[in-house]
């Protein structure tokens, strides 16, 4: 993996935690589905100006399009419901570090469907990764009290996540379609399939739009999803995707420290532990492959 890889893959993971961080105090003011659809609406505006300032729209077939469209309704539309529903559930540093359980799909997607080498170190990595995010988590004394459902949607949207970010977008972009372009039709793909779950999911997720709520999510998105994206879609043109998910991991540094710093979480001795294991992951892609 190339160093320029490496640094857009770290800036991406820095960048993501800045809108995973921004959705706590979002989901007080906005229901999860509002939340969802505001902030791809921002991302599919950016997105626009970023091509047009660029120059990048010209067709790239419909093959490019249709992965795009998937990465988006995976990530996006049902990944990014997922995980409002879990920090609604659950504190910032807990759904971010399970959702943070990305690389490991990430890693095992590209080698399952991308046909990318099974280098050792990529396991070990994406394993350090996810141990970390489960010490982080872990508390023996409150297993038989906490809720699961918070902890068990962040743990969908790593899932969602990993898939999505490594196997459809390196699909779209073999294909020849330009990251503005990719990101167009992923935010668009995003606000249609937040728009067609909300009939069936009304009933269950009541609408609340608040001023507030709309600016925590628009700023979800212009300070962190958007930006998120473009830096992570410019590593993966430069690296195979099972080198460059597990740096996507640091996702969970950068977010423990900004719950930490921004919103006053008092994380536990363990939590400083499982960060350390994450950061032990980044050293072993960087160094050994």
């Amino acid at each position: 993996m190339t160093t320029i890889a490496f640094f857009l893959a770290l800036g991406a993971a820095a960048a993501w935690a800045v809108g995973m961080t921004l959705a706590k105090p979002a989901v007080r003011w906005v229901d999860p589905l509002s939340y969802t659809a505001v902030r791809w609406i921002v991302g599919a505006a950016l997105a626009a100006a970023y091509g047009l300032v660029t120059n990048a729209f010209s067709f790239p077939g419909w093959g490019a399009l249709g992965y795009a469209a998937l990465a988006g309704l995976l990530d996006a539309a049902v990944g990014g419901l997922f995980y409002a529903l879990s920090i609604q559930r659950t504190s910032a540093h807990e759904a971010t570090t399970l959702s943070s359980t990305a690389p490991l799909w990430g890693v095992a997607a590209s080698v399952l469907f991308l046909a990318e080498p099974a280098r050792w170190s990529a396991f070990v990595a994406a394993g350090l990764a996810v141990a970390g995010a489960f010490l982080l988590v872990h508390e023996p004394r409150r297993a038989a009290r906490r809720r699961l459902t918070g902890p068990a949607f962040a743990l969908l949207t790593g899932a969602l996540w990993g898939i999505a970010e490594t196997v459809p977008t390196k699909l779209a972009l073999a294909r020849g379609i330009s990251p503005a372009l990719l990101l167009l039709v992923f935010s668009i793909t995003a606000v249609a399939g937040t728009s067609g779950l909300a009939p069936f999911l009304r009933s269950r997720i009541p609408r609340k739009m608040t001023r507030t709520g709309l600016l925590y999510a628009a700023a979800s998105s212009a300070a962190g999803a958007f930006p998120g994206w473009v830096l992570w879609l410019l590593a993966l043109e430069r690296a195979p995707a099972s080198l460059v998910s597990p740096v996507r991991g640091s996702t969970l540094l950068f977010a423990f420290a900004y719950s930490v710093v921004f919103l006053r979480e008092r994380p536990r001795r363990e939590s400083f532990v499982g960060a350390g294991l994450v950061f032990a992951g980044i050293l072993v892609i960087t160094l050994l492959t």
